[in-house]
């Protein structure tokens, strides 16, 4: 950001307040190596490189195990290894990603850098709109970080917890893995001694803090850009409230409107920008709903409880003078026919009509981006 404003105003310091925003978000762009600086992209290219091919040992090994539960049937620790799959994936994709739209990334950035070098001109009702979207654009770049970083230290902390705890407290202490798998050439036993268990634990930190990194970088960014699009929509919608202010004077009625519609046209072409960008990740994150949800409604929905059910009619229950007992089986067989669901917070019920509303929600989203 080589923009510095005025600082002797207000403008000023609400400029300042965005620099403060994009400094602290493009940090983990930095880290993440996602920032399309045209003087280091050789360097960023052997970097990207690098942490690839870093990765390679942990794909193979999370692999393996997804191999090894998929021929014992093991679907619970199936789908466990599969949220690293796939956010390990995901996370090379968008290192990819990063070169291969640099340009657009790069176009996208340099615009809403010359956006908001435009902002300190506007009228005081304007720039309460930006100031409003600079403070949304903090809270939920923080927030998303925040919860990012619980979610990634969550399996390091949850690890030592449990190994210092077995440690002190257990008659037969134990070691816990930062994620539990299978390792390739070695037993179970020798997997928890020293010194493989702490190479593995160093070599788990490091792919933790790879994806943290990955996922605060590139999926930071789009929101970003969707609430900058938000940001210039509000701007030339408050304009279009102003276009027949002067009913008498034509021509500025006309230069209001052609202005209008330049605007509209810019940020079409700034969607286009951002649409070509991200395209791909958004597929990505379509398969992944798509693939998480229908691994948990498989196995919600499954027909195990069916066959409980079948199981239980198929008993001799018919032979049983007793009354009381064939109320109890038919009391089990009603009961095995109940769907069973998750639900989170009380709000959301985990099955098949969530998954449709996830799909229409998506598609209006887009929808509503593209108009």
């Amino acid at each position: 950001m080589s923009y510095v404003p005025d600082e002797s105003g207000e403008n000023g310091k609400r400029f300042r307040s965005l620099m403060e925003t994009y400094t602290m978000y493009m940090f983990f762009l930095t880290l993440a190596l996602m920032y399309p600086n045209p003087r280091t992209e050789r360097k960023r290219k052997r970097f990207i490189a690098a942490f690839i091919l870093s990765t390679v040992p942990s794909l193979v090994i999370v692999s393996a195990d997804m191999r090894l539960r998929i021929l014992r049937g093991d679907m619970a620790n199936l789908v466990r290894q599969s949220i690293i799959m796939v956010s390990l994936v995901f996370t090379i994709i968008k290192l990819i990603l990063t070169i291969i739209r640099k340009k657009e990334l790069r176009e996208i950035i340099d615009e809403i850098n010359e956006d908001y070098e435009t902002f300190n001109d506007l009228p005081a009702e304007c720039q309460a709109i930006v100031a409003d979207t600079i403070k949304t654009t903090k809270t939920l770049e923080k927030t998303w970080i925040v919860i990012l970083a619980v979610t990634a230290s969550s399996y390091p902390v949850l690890a030592c917890a449990c190994t210092i705890y077995s440690q002190m407290l257990s008659d037969d202490p134990k070691r816990f893995m930062v994620h539990e798998t299978a390792m390739i050439f070695l037993t179970e036993e020798q997997k928890y001694q020293t010194p493989y268990f702490e190479a593995i634990s160093i070599y788990s930190l490091y792919i933790v803090w790879v994806v943290f990194l990955g996922f605060s970088g590139y999926d930071g960014m789009f929101s970003v850009c969707i609430l900058h699009v938000s940001l210039r929509i509000k701007l030339f919608r408050h304009n279009l409230q102003h276009v027949l202010d002067d009913l008498d004077d034509i021509p500025k009625i006309k230069a209001n409107i052609a202005h209008f519609v330049g605007q509209h046209c810019a940020v079409m072409r700034l969607i286009s920008k951002i649409q070509k960008c991200f395209e791909v990740w958004l597929v990505g994150i379509f398969f992944n709903a798509v693939v998480q949800i229908g691994m948990a409604l498989i196995q919600i929905t499954s027909n195990a409880a069916v066959e409980v059910a079948t199981v239980a009619y198929s008993i001799p229950w018919e032979s049983v003078q007793d009354t009381g007992i064939k109320r109890s089986v038919a009391i089990i067989i009603a009961r095995a026919q109940t769907p069973i669901n998750f639900e989170a917070l009380g709000m959301l019920t985990f099955n098949m009509e969530l998954f449709v509303s996830i799909l229409q929600t998506s598609y209006s989203m887009y929808t509503l981006l593209r108009s």
